[in-house]
């Protein structure tokens, strides 16, 4: 698959994840009480893994034994896209006062490339 169909296939697959993420957010945050950027860490390292094997199958197409490799590289990844999340959710939120699942969205949006192409040249390139 080339670069633009596995870029459409990773924000789809990210879009799914993030209808998740967002419902995990908000049943954490507002209906059970916690404050949001510990809703933030359990929704990111409760989906995380689902997006590794979505993407793994459907966006990357890579062998299956190749997941000794690839899981460490993706969750390296995400480590790094974890602490920027969080920092942006700070920031957004606690700083600007926007709220909390908007900020999710805008987080989403600006990690979207960067997480892209590190996994696709990365986590995944062990082709």
């Amino acid at each position: 698959m080339r670069t633009a169909g596995k870029f459409l296939s990773y924000t789809v697959i990210g879009g799914f994840c993030l209808l998740l993420n967002l419902f995990v957010l908000w049943a954490l945050t507002s209906a059970l009480g916690l404050h949001y950027l510990l809703s933030t860490m359990i929704a990111f390292f409760t989906l995380t893994p689902i997006g590794f094997w979505l993407n793994k199958w459907l966006t990357f197409g890579t062998r299956r034994e190749l997941v000794r490799v690839e899981l460490p590289r993706y969750f390296s990844t995400m480590a790094a896209s974890f602490a920027a999340n969080l920092v942006l959710m700070y920031v957004l939120v606690s700083v600007l006062s926007l709220w909390y699942l908007a900020a999710s969205l805008v987080v989403a949006a600006l990690l979207l490339v960067f997480n892209f192409f590190v996994n696709d040249r990365w986590s995944f390139g062990t082709r």
